[in-house]
């Protein structure tokens, strides 16, 4: 008579706890929230597009009110069928002609006070070594990004 021989079940030990990140809790804050705002920006992504005909269609207006022989401290009202525009009177925009002079009128130290070059100016107008020596570089934070594990 033979022997019959049921094999054990191999029981695999359970997996040790996971190891989660001292800052899990944010990190899942961050993720969930993530997630729920996934539709509302989906939603402004597609109302900006609807909105493009309007920021055209303004645009297109402007053009055409920029034709007209308006005084400049006019206010004129132009009617269509169903709305009108109520066109104001012109506005004004400044620029410095001489900054010499506005430098020699401020004084030095209230000019360079007030006076501003942007980042953009410094890359457009210097060179590597001279960028060297007026700008300070530090290190930013790590990007990062959540995504949902699994």
């Amino acid at each position: 008579m033979g022997l019959i021989t049921i094999p054990k079940k191999q029981v695999s030990p359970p997996p040790a706890a996971e190891l989660l990140s001292d800052f899990a809790e944010e990190i899942d804050r961050v993720g969930l929230l993530t997630e729920q705002a996934g539709p509302i920006l989906k939603k402004i992504e597609e109302l900006q597009v609807k909105l493009k005909p309007l920021a055209e269609a303004k645009k297109a207006l402007t053009d055409k009110i920029d034709t007209l022989e308006i005084a400049d401290d006019e206010e004129v009202v132009e009617k269509g069928a169903a709305y009108q525009v109520e066109i104001g009177k012109r506005g004004s925009s400044r620029e410095i002609k001489d900054l010499t002079l506005a430098k020699k009128y401020l004084g030095t130290d209230v000019f360079m006070k007030v006076a501003t070059i942007t980042l953009k100016n410094i890359d457009d107008y210097l060179t590597l070594p001279q960028k060297q020596q007026v700008l300070n570089t530090k290190r930013t934070a790590h990007s990062h990004k959540v995504v949902k594990r699994g």
